[in-house]
Order: structure tokens, then sequence, then C-alpha cells
């Protein structure tokens, strides 16, 4: 005998809302109820004339089917008929309103029926080569590669669900496609944009450093960075497994940090610009290394480690924060490789100083984190001595603006700033003594470089009279540089590193120095511009009178752009504008190659453990550079 059971319509559920729900199978099937009326198990609809329970997986109606079939063949061939008349009356519907669109009087021209042809032309899928499934393609790959998401968006159900809202008529290809053919093809365009930019015998200077993936493969970042016909900065990036084709006479100068395969490589044959932020780190540590200062910052980690790894001690000094009303910051652990984080690391403990002692006095076995009053001098002491100089290495780490031209002035404003005062303690002028020796004997002492940055600072409009201190080294070189050009135009800068002509190669490394003594010259050259009179000929005259014009203008003030100064001042100024072009794209800091292994991090993470170094290349170069690509 049939049990007894109150069955809920299919029509009466949620399920209903679904577009499976309408299938007429759910005139045979019902849900048993709870004593409120609800459904107690959607995933067992019950048949009404044998009340056996059918397992469905969501709203797939076949065992609901195949359960009419093998025990209920009349009902079965029922729902066939009525099925079929459903389906008939579908298309019926769809001719109505395809009569209706043309017989019926528009009274809204602009909100006319669809025709027939145009309904189903609206459901059919793009072809694969079509224009509109070909600009999709590329538009997706351009989100994947730009965005840095994993090529495997395209298989997700929520990517492909969004798409379908979009545009039902795009059929989006698979996971493959995208791999092996549009991401490919995409990568082959933009490098071949950005080759043809610099194939226009442009300056560039470069950055480099290596890196290791998470597969123990070595790559080495390299950007470009060169200024443009419209005076301005580009900076181009690629991960590279071998060295792109390029021009290496039109190189301005290579920016690395200090380590000795770099200089061995580049300092000889190249000019070579030390990383600006490697070098202030490193003098910074000088004065960090002493006895008292290390110690303290020994001490000073393990109480930041506690409360980095207990959940508890964060809970407590939030609490401690409120309390005090002091901001409700997380402590900060320095970082070997970063600059200035230990000075973070000393200002966030002092300003949070109250509230962290409160936790560790709350709690007996948490004493022996407490920093002592010596510790405390010794923090606080740090703190004055790098609080001047620690946003210098930030200031110098961009890529869109010039920034080997205010290395000079940033220095003049740090030895300034370490220079000993009558009332410093002890501790105080060991740091910054140990800190401004170790950066004089990077810069003061190093005769090269300092007649690099000394042109840079020249050609630079806003120094030009201020910060130079190799006046007539800039000069004679840049006299140098213009016979020499005048003697043979390119043909030194298109030499191989094999012909004979070895003078030419080292007179080419003088270019450089002269331009980056031009930005240098400009900051002194006020009451010496007789010098620039001599008697001349050609290229060299007009060289001199070009000189003599520039010492002569003022200064512009250090807010405004140096490249939009020159934007204005290239059909005045034709030679030195050119030197300017060389030398203001050189970069203080290494900074952009190191922003290249982030985004490779991102792009290398253990959920793309399959990609190859050929892939991995392509999509960092496109991660770094599409839009840089747009805008050449």
């Amino acid at each position: 005998m049939p049990r007894e059971v109150t069955l809920l319509q299919a029509s009466q559920t949620s399920r209903s809302r679904d577009k499976h729900s309408r299938s007429a199978i759910w005139k045979y099937f019902g849900y048993e109820t709870n004593e409120h009326g609800k459904p107690k198990d959607t995933s067992k609809p019950i048949c009404k004339s044998c009340y056996r329970a059918v397992l469905t997986k969501g709203a797939n109606t076949s065992n609901l089917a195949k359960h009419l079939k093998d025990r209920h063949p009349d009902l079965y061939k029922e729902f066939r008929e009525v099925g079929n008349r459903s389906h008939f009356n579908i298309t019926e519907t769809l001719t109505k309103m395809a009569y209706n669109a043309f017989t019926r009087p528009a009274t809204k021209p602009t909100h006319s029926q669809p025709t027939l042809p145009a309904v189903f032309e609206q459901q059919r899928k793009y072809e694969a080569n079509s224009n509109e499934a070909t600009k999709l393609n590329r538009a997706v790959a351009v989100y994947i590669c730009m965005d840095q998401v994993p090529v495997y968006t395209v298989e997700k159900p929520g990517f492909k669900q969004l798409l379908e809202h979009l545009n039902n008529r795009y059929a989006l290809p698979s996971r493959n496609f995208f791999m092996h053919t549009e991401i490919p093809a995409l990568y082959n365009e933009t490098k071949e944009i950005v080759m043809n930019r610099l194939g226009r015998k442009t300056f560039y200077s470069c950055t480099t450093d290596l890196w290791t993936s998470r597969a123990t493969s070595t790559f080495m970042a390299v950007t470009l960075q060169f200024v443009t016909e419209t005076w301005d900065i580009q900076t181009l990036e690629e991960m590279i497994q071998e060295a792109w084709k390029l021009d290496m006479s039109y190189m301005a100068g290579i920016t690395t940090d200090n380590a000795s395969a770099n200089k061995k490589a580049f300092q000889q044959d190249f000019t070579w610009v030390p990383c600006f932020g490697h070098n202030l780190h490193l003098a910074i540590n000088k004065g960090l290394d002493i006895d008292r200062v290390s110690g303290s910052l020994s001490r000073l980690r393990k109480t930041v480690s506690a409360f980095s790894r207990s959940p508890k001690m964060l809970r407590l000094l939030k609490k401690k924060q409120k309390d005090l009303q002091l901001p409700e910051h997380r402590m900060i652990h320095d970082e070997p490789t970063c600059w200035d984080s230990a000075y973070e690391m000393v200002e966030r403990f002092l300003e949070q100083q109250q509230a962290v002692c409160s936790v560790l006095a709350d709690d007996r076995k948490k004493w022996h984190l407490m920093p002592k009053d010596s510790d405390i001098t010794v923090l606080e002491t740090v703190k004055e001595v790098l609080s001047p100089v620690s946003s210098f290495t930030d200031a110098l780490s961009g890529e869109k603006h010039t920034t080997l031209s205010a290395v000079l002035p940033l220095s003049w404003k740090i030895f300034s700033t370490l220079t000993v005062e009558e009332g410093d303690s002890n501790l105080k002028r060991q740091l910054k003594d140990n800190i401004r020796e170790d950066l004089r004997q990077r810069y003061e002492n190093n005769t090269h470089l300092q007649l690099i940055l000394n042109t840079a600072t020249f050609l630079d409009p806003r120094f030009k009279d201020s910060f130079v201190t190799l006046r007539e080294e800039v000069k004679q070189n840049l006299m140098v540089s213009v016979n020499l050009l005048e003697a043979g135009g390119q043909s030194q800068q298109t030499s191989s590193p094999d012909d004979k002509q070895q003078p030419a190669k080292k007179n080419k490394s003088d270019l450089k120095r002269l331009l980056t003594s031009i930005q240098g010259e400009k900051k002194s050259e006020h009451g010496e511009g007789s010098s620039s009179r001599e008697e001349g000929e050609g290229a060299e005259t007009e060289f001199k009178n070009e000189f003599s014009v520039y010492e002569k203008m003022p200064e512009i003030s250090a807010e405004e752009d140096p490249l939009t100064w020159w934007r204005t001042h290239e059909t005045t100024l034709p030679h030195l504008a050119q030197f300017a072009k060389k030398y203001l794209c050189i970069s203080a800091s290494s900074s952009a190659s190191e922003r290249v292994f982030s985004t490779s991090g991102l792009i290398c993470s253990a959920r793309r453990a399959r990609l190859t170094e050929e892939h991995i290349d392509m999509l960092v170069f496109l991660a770094q550079n599409l839009k840089v690509a747009k805008q050449l």
C-alpha cells in the first residue's frame, strides 16, 4: 500500500527559477515536504505514481525520464508527446513573433520586434575566423597578460558565464589556443613594435639584474629607458634568456648594483652607473654595523617577531593601541635586501613603544622582550640620523622622469645632513662618520662616475648652475665628442668591437661622459661662458655657440620637468638636445629590473608550474610592455 506523503510541485520551489524546471517531466514528480510545507530534500524528487525517490544532480532530469521509461511506460509515452508539443509551441511562438513584426503597425519604430532570421542570428555563435571572434580572442589574451592572471582562467565557469552574459555569440576558445596561438601572436606583434622603435637609432640606457624562479631557472631582467621624439621617457622591460640583438653603440649607460660580476662585465667597455639605492643601502649598513646599534637592532627583531607570530599578542596590541589612542599599525620587520626597512622597523617601534611595552609588561614570560633604556636611546639616535635620508632611495626609483641628474643634488643634501655638529653624541657622530665616509668613497673618490654625474646634472636645466663641480672637464669631453661626430658622423657608434678602431670605441664611451658632463656644466656655467666662444668651423662652431647660449640661460624651478624644457628648446639647441636625450634617459637606480622580478613572482606561481621558460618570458614581457607598445 503506498505511503502517505505530501508532495510539493516542482514549480512551487526555487527550482522553478531554473530553465530545466520548465521540463514536462516535473508533471510526474514532486518533493516530500516537512511540517512547514518546505521540501525535505530537493535532490530526491518522488514519483507521484509509485512514490519512489529518484536521485538527481542539480537540474538534470535524465534519471527522472529513465525512471518513467523503466517503470511507467504509459506515462513516459505521454511525457514524450507533451515534450514534442512544447517544442512545437516554441517554434510556433517564434513564427508568430516574426509574422507580427511584419504585419502589426509599428507605434515605436525604434523598438520594433525582431524578425525570425534575426532571432536565430542572435543565437548563432561567431565563426572561429570571423572578425568579431578575432577581436574578442585578442581582448581575452590582453586581459590575461596585462592583469597577470593564469591562462587557465578561460576554463573557469565564472569567467565563461561572464562572457556568456556579455556576448552569448562568442565561443570562448580553449586554454591551449591562448597559450600556443593567441599569446605568442600578441608577443610577436608587441616585440616587433618595440624593435621597430628602437631601430630608429635611438639612444637608450639599461638596468639589469638576475633572478631565479621557483623551478630554479635563471633569468636576466633587462629594462630599457629612452626619451621619445616627444620628450617622454619610456621604459621597456623584458625577462630574457638570451639578450635581444640591440645596437650596443647607442646604449648611453647601464645601471646595476655593485656585484663584482656587473663591474667586470660593464665597467670597462660601457658607461656603467652604480645603483644609487644600492650604494645608499651599503653606506647605511656601515653605520648599522656598529656594535651598539647592531645589538639593539637584533633585540628589536626578536620583539617584533614575537608580535608578528602570535595572534594573541596582536589582539592585545590592538586593544592597547585603542586604549592609548595610538594608530592601529602593525609592527614592521626589516628585510636584508630592502634598503630602508631597518629605519621603518625602528620608526614603527618608537611610534608604538607605549603599546608594545604595555603588552609585554602584562605577561611575565615576555619580560625578556622588553627593550632596555639603553636600546631605546640607540634606536632614537638611529631614527634621528636616518630620517633625513630615508626617502631618497624612493625618490630616485622612478621610471617616468629623469633621475641621474638628481644624484648630485641629493648627495649634497645627504653629506650636509651627515655633517657632525657640536651637540652630537658619540654614537651619533660615529653613525654619521661611517655612512658619510662610505658614500664619499663610492662617489667623490670615483672620478669617472663624478664626470658622468656632472654631465647629467649639467644637461638638466634645473641644476646646471648649482651643483656641477667638474665644469672644465665636462666642457673638454663635450668638445671631443663634437669633433668625433663631425669627423666620422655615426661611424664610431656603429663600429663593431672587433674593429681595429679601438680609439673610436673608447671615444664612444667619452661621448657618454661628455653628455653626462653637459648636465653638470649647466649648473656652474655662469661667469665662464666666454670659453665657448673659441674660433672653429662647422659643427664645432655651432656647438660652441649653443654652449654659450645655454650657459647664459637661467635655471628653471626644481618642480618643472627638464624634458618639457628641452622639448621647447630643441630647435634652438639641436646639438645639446641630442646629448640631453642620450644622457637624461640613464637611470640612477636599478629598481626597474627588480620590479620585473615582482611581476615574475606573480606569474611564476605554484599554480602555474607547467609554464615553460619561453612562456614565462612572453607573459612577463607582455605584462610590462603592452601599455608602452600601445603608446609607441
